[in-house]
């Protein structure tokens, strides 16, 4: 029996010996835990190799001719809420794999032997420090032990179906996914034991079918592509169960590249400024799968960005751009939509009908929180968001506008110091000095407010302050005598999101984007078919065309 034993792992050394060492080969890897093992974990004398797994008789009726016992441990077990999969306790090779990796048997303990092969320095099981022991909690881990049928693809809609598989991921009986769909014991030329390279995601891409992800800049981006799916994902003992992600807080899984330190603008410091979106705020609230509709006050990198299948294709207003691909958002008709095509259709996830905001940023006559109803075409006025403005002649605007111009919230509402402001640093809604995110100056509670242009740097990047205040080309000859003789800021008159017909606006008090400030400065009303108000500042009625120095 013995001597049997002996020809039998003789002949297996000999075959491996005489493949590849660096690809074919048990001997040159961590599984091999004899005394000539090139790992830390080796055996004290034991010069077999294939012992510690297999044997040729006598073994544990468990196929392939195991010789370790199979433990009884009831493990916890990975779960999503986006994981359409059922994994089971694990079952198969995965259990197998287990009996070493869950680190609750000693390696040296085979059935072949009656006392355990001692180990170097004493050590018995895989140390709790290695990564490579798993434990009993496999929550942290990708599941394993479930079927991966095509009905399973076609559900998840992201994965690639099992009959077009590459054939080095096989799948145990044929339908189910165990470790050794991804790991192969016995080799590892890619390291990790893995039974394809992994380089630019392609071991995770044989199996995960993200779309957008071809052309997304995480996948074109040399500094990022090489590791792929492992710059934010962890396969093994990740540090968030859910999605298997690098960090705890969502955002520092976008941080860790996006601080200046691997991408090439440092959007982490935008998130250091005064006034920004507070990404760290919350922690395990935002769902992929969450409805906007009803969705509780969070937000994170993700509510805007599309890791996945953000991109640099540039766009032009209304149209969504690149960074904001594959979003889910809510339309102009306060509809869930599941891809957006405009970007205001990202704004409204949580500055619309489940506004996060409930109070308004300034006072007014009608107020409002939800932006889709200030911004809607059916409004006597508003900013050309959503569709081209009202207004047919705006002789105030700036070569590159006309009346039939289109703009985005971002065309307000940006950094500060990006390049869209005259700066070096990056765009993006992530965070700026001046408040409400403006990426220039707006004053929108001082009053009265000294004339100068930097004092409406905001307003005047559409509007040329050369047409705006003069008494003949301005469309209102009023605003120099305001603005400058009265030292009455914008704010004052204009709301400049819109004014909603739901909330009580007309065509004769409301055009011009006038709502009057409602913080005591004044009272009073606007007559946009006499071109008259009749304001307490004014004493009475007063006609524009005649007003001021």
């Amino acid at each position: 029996m013995k001597r049997f034993s002996f020809l039998f792992t003789v002949m297996l050394l000999l075959v491996s010996f005489c493949q590849p060492m660096d690809a074919a080969s048990i001997i040159n890897t961590k599984h091999n835990l004899s005394i000539h093992g090139p790992g830390s974990l080796i055996a004290v004398a034991e010069e077999q190799v294939c012992i510690f797994c297999h044997v040729p008789h006598y073994s544990s009726p468990v196929a392939p001719l195991w010789n370790r016992e199979v433990g009884a441990v009831s493990y916890n077990l990975y779960a999503s809420s986006t994981l359409n999969a059922q994994p089971g306790q694990p079952t198969g090779a995965t259990r197998l794999c287990l009996s070493c990796h869950d680190g609750t048997i000693a390696i040296g303990m085979i059935l072949s032997r009656p006392d355990p092969v001692p180990m170097a320095g004493g050590a018995t099981t895989i140390p709790a420090s290695s990564s490579s022991n798993l434990g009993s909690d496999l929550a942290d881990d990708h599941p394993v032990s479930f079927p991966y049928t095509s009905s399973l693809a076609a559900l998840n809609g992201e994965l690639r179906d099992p009959g077009a598989l590459p054939l080095a991921i096989q799948l145990e009986d044929g339908y189910l996914m165990q470790c050794t769909a991804c790991h192969d014991p016995h080799k590892s030329p890619y390291g990790d034991f893995l039974v394809i390279d992994n380089s630019n995601a392609g071991l995770c891409r044989a199996c995960h079918q993200q779309r957008g992800w071809d052309t997304s800049s995480h996948a074109l981006a040399a500094a990022v592509a090489l590791e792929g799916c492992n710059n934010c994902h962890n396969s093994h003992n990740s540090a968030v169960n859910e999605r298997l992600l690098n960090f705890v807080a969502e955002e520092d899984n976008c941080f860790s590249c996006h601080d200046g330190s691997v991408g090439s603008n440092n959007i982490k410091a935008e998130f250091e400024k005064f006034y920004t979106h507070p990404v760290a705020s919350t922690t395990g609230v935002h769902e992929p799968r969450e409805n906007p509709l009803t969705a509780t006050w969070h937000v994170e990198c993700v509510d805007c960005h599309d890791p996945h299948r953000a991109n640099s294709w540039s766009a032009s207003a209304p149209n969504v751009s690149g960074a904001l691909a594959g979003l889910k958002g809510v339309n102009r008709s306060g509809v869930v939509v599941n891809e957006v095509r405009y970007e205001y259709e990202v704004c409204f996830r949580c500055h619309a009908d489940n506004s996060f905001s409930d109070t308004v940023a300034v006072n007014r006559q009608i107020e409002e929180v939800n932006e889709r109803l200030r911004f809607d075409p059916i409004n006597p006025s508003y900013h050309p968001v959503m569709a081209i403005g009202k207004n047919p002649s705006v002789p105030s605007l700036r070569p590159e506008y006309n009346s039939t111009s289109r703009i985005y919230c971002k065309d307000c509402h940006n950094s500060d110091n990006g390049s869209r402001s005259g700066g070096s640093g990056p765009d993006g809604v992530h965070g700026s000095n001046y408040p409400n995110l403006l990426l220039a100056r707006y004053e929108n509670n001082t009053f009265p407010l000294s004339y100068s242009v930097s004092n409406y740097a905001l307003c005047f990047r559409c509007h040329d302050p050369n047409i705006l205040l003069d008494r003949q080309l301005s469309a209102f000859p009023g605003h120099r005598s305001h603005v400058v003789g009265h030292r009455t800021p914008c704010f004052i008159c204009h709301d400049p999101h819109g004014v909603p017909l739901t909330g009580g606006a007309t065509n004769t008090a409301n055009a011009h984007l006038i709502n009057f400030n409602n913080d005591g400065y004044f009272t009073g009303s606007y007559d946009s078919v006499n071109k008259s108000c009749n304001v307490s500042c004014h004493n009475g009625p007063h006609d524009y065309q005649s007003s001021g120095p």
